[in-house]
């Protein structure tokens, strides 16, 4: 399998406005940018070994992701594989009879691009609020040097950084 990267983190917030003024404010800066908001259902799929999860976004369109990463610190790279579809109902279907359940998360994730940087404002039922950075990379180097920027841009906590998914805390929430 042909995996991508990219190092990620992720924390709680409570004041979505200011952190989507710091979002803007980076984007302004990059080359190539793009913001807009997409209504995700992730539904997390038992297996063996990582995550599988089918993400259902604004209700039509789907993606289905294998990903596998440590969770022993905040600062952590996925790899990463995805399968797009037009017929999520039908695939979900599909993996339910095969994999069963894990876990669904439904969120309202409001999306800026910058570059190679993705930046998540989260809004998660059952959760709360979240910031989350994927910084997509080819060198380990770089993608490090960029997170220490947006840490130090959104003035970030490291102490902070949740080490799991939304997945992992939402079952750990018994939901």
């Amino acid at each position: 399998m042909n995996y991508r990267k990219n190092l990620e983190i992720k924390t709680g917030i409570k004041n979505l406005a200011s952190f989507r003024k710091k979002a803007a404010e980076y984007s302004r800066k990059a080359k190539s940018s793009r913001h807009f908001t997409e209504e995700q259902k992730d539904i997390y799929y038992n297996t063996g070994k990582g995550r599988l999860k089918l993400r259902i976004k604004n209700g039509k369109d789907g993606v289905l992701i294998y990903y596998k990463r440590s969770s022993a610190s905040g600062k952590r790279v996925s790899n990463y594989f995805l399968s797009e579809t037009s017929s999520p109902k039908e695939l979900d279907s599909m993996m339910r009879e095969m994999h069963g359940v894990k876990v669904i998360v439904e969120k309202k994730r409001e999306i800026f691009l910058a570059d190679n940087v993705r930046i998540h404002l989260d809004s998660v039922r059952g959760l709360g609020k979240y910031l989350e950075f994927e910084i997509i990379f080819n060198s380990i180097k770089n993608a490090r040097r960029t997170l220490d920027g947006l840490i130090e841009h959104f003035n970030l906590d490291e102490s902070a950084f949740i080490k799991g998914s939304y997945s992992d805390l939402l079952i750990k929430k018994g939901q």
